[in-house]
């Protein structure tokens, strides 16, 4: 028995709110680079 349900589709629909990537070109440029401490991060910021 699997404790972690399997998805159905695994892929998610779009919301008016996504940005394109050309508009996540932009945001990606601001943000800052890890200092070197800390948890490394795992998940996609987009």
């Amino acid at each position: 028995m699997r404790r972690i349900p399997q998805i159905a589709a695994p892929t998610r629909k779009s919301y008016p709110s996504d940005l394109r990537d050309t508009e996540w070109e932009v945001f990606k440029a601001l943000l800052r680079e890890p200092i070197g401490f800390g948890h490394p991060i795992k998940v996609d910021l987009r």
